[in-house]
C-alpha cells in the first residue's frame, strides 16, 4: 500500500502587525529575528527602538509621554525577571488618556504583546531587559512565545 503525499497549506492571519517577538531570555528579547540586550520600545507596525533607560528605577513620565503619538490603546511594561509596578506619577501620561497601562514581567509581556498584536490590538510593549546572570550562556533560552 502506497502512501500519499502530504501537504499542508497554511491561511494568512489578516490581523496583527509586522514585527513580533521570536524568543526572549536572560539578557534578550528577539523580535524578527534580531536579538536586543538593551530595554526597547515595541510597535507592531513600526518595529523595535531604543528606550533611554537602563532599569525600571530608571523610568519617567517622559518615557510614556512619547508613546502619545501612536496611538496605542494599551501599552505592556515587561519590568524584568520579576515584575514591579511602577508609581501612578510614572504612567500618568497614559492613564490620564484612558490608556491601559500593565506592568509584568519581561516573559509575560512578551506573551501577552504576540497575542494582542495577533488579535489586531492597538498594543505597545516597553520592555526593560535585564543584564543576563553571570553564566547565563550555558542556560537555553525561554520557549518561544
Amino acid at each position: 500500500m502506497a502512501l500519499s503525499p502530504v501537504t499542508t497549506t497554511f491561511t494568512p492571519q489578516p490581523l496583527g502587525g509586522a514585527f513580533g517577538i521570536n524568543a526572549y531570555g536572560p539578557g534578550y528579547v528577539e523580535v524578527n529575528g534580531v536579538r536586543h540586550a538593551a530595554p526597547l520600545v515595541l510597535h507592531p507596525d513600526t518595529g523595535a527602538n531604543p528606550l533611554n533607560a537602563c532599569s525600571v528605577a530608571s523610568l519617567e513620565a517622559h518615557h510614556f509621554e512619547g508613546l502619545l503619538p501612536l496611538g496605542p490603546e494599551i501599552v505592556l511594561v515587561g519590568t524584568g525577571e520579576k515584575q514591579v509596578f511602577l508609581a501612578a506619577s510614572v504612567l500618568a501620561p497614559l492613564t490620564s488618556k484612558r490608556i491601559g497601562v500593565e506592568c509584568m514581567s519581561l516573559g509575560a509581556a512578551c506573551r501577552t504583546f504576540n497575542l494582542l498584536s495577533a488579535e489586531g490590538r492597538k498594543v505597545m510593549a516597553l520592555l526593560v531587559i535585564e543584564p543576563p546572570a553571570s553564566d547565563w550562556a550555558s542556560q537555553p533560552p525561554e520557549h518561544n512565545p
